[in-house]
């Protein structure tokens, strides 16, 4: 699991970003709130959980989960003391038939990624291509994705289960990645969901993060 750093000055509160899979700190690149620093986590090629000794400096800490960055948080973030945990355009259960995307069809992605590369996902993941982020990280290789994804399957299928409390969970209306119905499904069982116009890429409004911060 790589960390960066897209701002730190020692400002009070924290915005921790835990991205999907095949994303670089780019997704969040224009959304550094002036009053935070900023922390992305990606590359989920090795995960280990964040420390809280580390971060404990930060008055508060605003947890924005991505995708299969969801699962990882589960994973990551249990010890951490989260001021607000939210959930976006995934579930605990990422490769799951009722809760996340079926087996066969993560399979099938890495299959297709060797043969076509990456764009047939990025049509259906940032809205046609017209809401691709930019920045100054590199593009991974698509050898470096397809590793991560299968591993991503394989542990979550092993270990899917919730240690997190979420305070909000955001579903996409345009979502092509993770089923809506299927995200519907989970977080209303615990009283959560909330439906925004989104495709699987949340970030493009950076007011999803933003309105959800204290002064």
């Amino acid at each position: 699991m790589q960390q960066s750093w897209l701002k730190k000055e020692g400002n009070p509160d924290l915005v921790l970003y835990m991205l999907g899979w095949a994303s670089t700190p780019n997704a969040v690149w224009h959304i550094k709130p002036s009053h935070c620093d900023v922390l992305a986590c990606y590359d989920y090629r090795s995960i280990a959980p964040l420390s809280a000794g580390d971060l404990a400096p930060y008055r508060r800490i605003y947890l924005f989960a991505w995708s299969f960055g969801v699962w990882v948080a589960e994973q990551c973030c249990r010890d951490l003391p989260l001021h607000r945990a939210i959930a976006l355009n995934g579930t605990p259960f990422p490769v799951d038939d009722h809760y996340g995307m079926r087996l066969r069809v993560v399979m099938r992605t890495m299959q297709g990624l060797a043969r076509v590369g990456m764009n047939p996902f990025h049509e259906k993941t940032y809205g046609g291509l017209r809401y691709i982020p930019e920045g100054p990280f590199p593009d991974r290789s698509i050898e470096d994705k397809i590793e991560e994804l299968r591993l991503l399957a394989e542990w979550s299928k092993e270990d899917s289960a919730a240690h997190l409390r979420w305070d909000e969970a955001w579903i996409g209306d345009k979502d092509e990645i993770f089923p809506p119905a299927k995200m519907w499904a989970y977080w209303q069982s615990i009283g959560l969901g909330t439906g925004f116009e989104s495709y699987h890429y949340p970030f493009a409004d950076p007011n999803i993060v933003l309105r959800q911060l204290g002064d």
